[in-house]
């Protein structure tokens, strides 16, 4: 095909030539077995082989968040709505908790610093009811509120562990530790005023101060709109005593929240005093303090991670010491071993084994047999599925660490990543967590603005997602991410929209060749059926041959078009009926409860064009547009059986 003939056609090479609304034909001229479609999206998304060795309807690089459905559909994902304040501040959030308290409650924690003020903080999720405040908010029923429980904070890289007191207290702490030489502990304890007066704090609700997770031992006090308040009895009841200085003044329904406790090292048994606490671990009880500058790992007595001491021959129960070959980079607790990854290299797994007598209990710790470049790059990038590990490894891959059926000794390694080898390679993770929801491994990588997805029932990735998220959280059995650049959070995959703003969705596949890579073939229309919103506009994209050596061209499908789309009359997409008199997304009653937009079948028809491979896209703009593709393919087939010269 020579230039003179792509130009009577219409099209010049290399280019993009854009059509809207061709000559379409209906369905009543297809004939049976004209089209060569593509109705199987069971591969899901690859980046390591030539994408035109890959089977048909495989998504390739290019695509962006689109995901296939559990009906084997492709579609465009949902988006994210925020949880909680805005914000201008584009300080971010490092680090992040979900716990869930002996109480039966939970507590989310996000750490981050604000760019505005310089100021590091940690805060916690509040849902309010009607006429709660906080330091003079005032909140209307549900509203989500993140309020700082610590403030004026230089670092803010994080980690997490949870420890119960069985002594004093008898409940369920948080512990963390930021890189000092020091552990942070933190009751839980958030209600509101119900009144005061100057020597008591009366909570609102029936619950006693014990029973909401307040400190009932040691120095005690709360925090009421920025002031410290201590109290020296009442924790059996609602009311607080000896409250000093006087709260009088303060506001019914404020947040009251406990104080933090901080113990640094020097207060605490065979721990060096200047030990940077970088890591935290929880196994059976005891505690693991490690350190990013250090081979040495603290682990502490049974129920007390204030004691770090053992004896030799050492007792059950007692602390223990481990040196490693490398700095630790992470502990992760797994059935009855902890597991610990150092260097760049390395994985470790502890062993107690008791004495006969059941009095000494010894205590090792074994290398794991893995290879160079094999340790974890952080915590932030370990998770736990069940009983396995996975992270994300030096190399980089994305790794399982568990039992491999048939193999009953030592835990071993596999290789998730391999099949987006080539996505891998090229991103930065930096500050990159990894996460498990719901049969789904979610990689936050935010250095790229993305975040992919591993699909466990499936086995294979979805396309790239464009998320601004750093970490992950299951806050009411959902998923929420927490911003990175942003210092806001967001209640991912809900809605049409990214936070009111337009969502940019493309499925890019793989190129089809027919069978044969050596003769032409042609097509002058082409078959697209799917579910699609009346206000979407589908944009199918067909590039013919790789990498634009001959041209693209692009077809536009309006969603409200009646003649390609099943509309129906109850059909309340955005647009159509009034905002708050239906949901959105065009919900249609005489559909089943998959909820899906109205059908449509499309054949655009355009002028013929010789090729030895295409490839097909479907894509879309905008804000609360929503489709997916069933099937897709074009008519017609080989043209010429002899290859055309393609030398001079």
């Amino acid at each position: 095909m020579d230039e003179n003939t792509t130009k009577q056609n219409g099209f010049s090479p290399f280019e993009i030539k854009p059509q809207t609304y061709p000559k379409q034909s209906r369905l009543s001229g297809a004939r049976a077995n004209e089209y060569n479609l593509v109705s199987d999206f069971q591969f899901g998304y690859r980046n390591r082989e030539d994408i035109t060795n890959l089977p048909k309807g495989v998504l390739v690089k290019g695509s962006q968040n689109v995901l296939t459905n559990v009906s084997d559909r492709v579609a465009s994902r949902k988006g994210f709505t925020l949880d909680g304040q805005s914000s201008t501040d584009t300080g971010g959030f490092r680090a992040s908790y979900d716990w869930l308290r002996h109480t039966g409650d939970e507590r989310h924690l996000r750490c981050g610093k604000l760019t505005t003020s310089n100021n590091g903080v940690l805060e916690v999720r509040f849902v309010a009811t009607s006429g709660d405040s906080f330091n003079g908010t005032v909140f209307t029923e549900g509203q989500v509120y993140w309020f700082p429980i610590k403030s004026s904070m230089t670092i803010v890289d994080l980690n997490f562990s949870e420890f119960w007191d069985f002594t004093t207290e008898k409940k369920g702490f948080l512990l963390w530790v930021d890189g000092t030489s020091n552990i942070y502990e933190w009751s839980g304890g958030v209600t509101t005023l119900s009144s005061a007066t100057a020597a008591t704090i009366t909570k609102t609700g029936t619950g006693t101060w014990a029973e909401e997770g307040f400190y009932t031992a040691g120095t005690r006090s709360v925090v009421i709109n920025g002031t410290t308040y201590t109290y020296t009895g009442g924790e059996s009841t609602t009311t607080l005593t000896g409250v000093t200085p006087d709260p009088s003044a303060e506001i019914a329904k404020s947040i009251i929240f406990q104080t933090i406790r901080v113990t640094a090292n020097s207060a605490m048994t065979n721990i060096p005093a200047t030990f940077a606490n970088s890591l935290i671990g929880n196994l059976r009880n005891q505690i693991y303090i490690g350190s990013l500058v250090d081979n040495t790992v603290y682990i502490s007595k049974l129920n007390n991670y204030k004691d770090y001491s053992f004896a030799t021959p050492r007792v059950v129960a007692e602390g223990a010491l481990v040196t490693l070959d490398s700095p630790p980079i992470g502990f992760v607790p797994q059935e009855e071993s902890m597991y610990i990854t150092a260097g760049k290299d390395f994985w470790y797994q502890t062993k107690f084994t008791l004495s006969a007598d059941l009095t000494k209990e010894s205590f090792e710790i074994i290398k794991l047999k893995t290879g160079s470049q094999q340790a974890a790059k952080s915590q932030g990038m370990i998770s736990k599925i069940k009983n396995q590990v996975v992270y994300i490894s030096n190399e980089p891959t994305l790794d399982e660490l568990g039992r491999v059926e048939q193999i009953l000794g030592t835990p071993q390694s596999v290789n998730f990543s391999d099949p987006i080898k080539l996505d891998f390679d090229s991103y930065d993770f930096t500050d990159a967590t990894v996460f498990y929801y719901r049969y789904f491994i979610y990689i936050a990588i935010p250095q790229e603005g993305l975040v992919r997805m591993y699909n466990l029932t499936k086995t294979y990735w979805e396309a790239p997602q464009l998320l601004p998220v750093g970490r992950f959280a299951i806050i009411d059995g959902d998923l929420y991410g927490h911003g990175y650049a942003i210092s806001e959070t967001y209640k991912l995959f809900e809605g049409y929209t990214d936070n009111g703003k337009s969502m940019e969705a493309i499925a890019m596949f793989s190129f089809i060749n027919y069978g044969t890579r050596t003769a032409l073939k042609s097509f002058n229309k082409f078959y697209l059926e799917g579910y699609i919103t009346s206000n979407t506009e589908l944009t199918l994209g067909i590039q013919y041959n790789v990498q634009g050596c001959d041209i693209m061209t692009q077809y536009t499908l309006d969603g409200s078009n009646t003649k390609f789309v099943c509309l129906g009359t109850d059909d309340a997409s955005l647009g159509k009926v009034s905002l708050g008199k239906a949901s959105l997304g065009g919900e249609l009653t005489f559909q089943d409860s998959e909820d899906l937009p109205p059908k449509f079948r499309w054949i655009p028809t355009f002028p013929q064009v010789d090729f030895f491979e295409y490839q097909p896209s479907v894509s879309s703009v905008g804000i609360n547009q929503r489709w997916e593709i069933l099937a897709l393919g074009g008519a017609g087939g080989v043209t010429v059986n002899i290859p055309v010269s393609i030398t001079e």
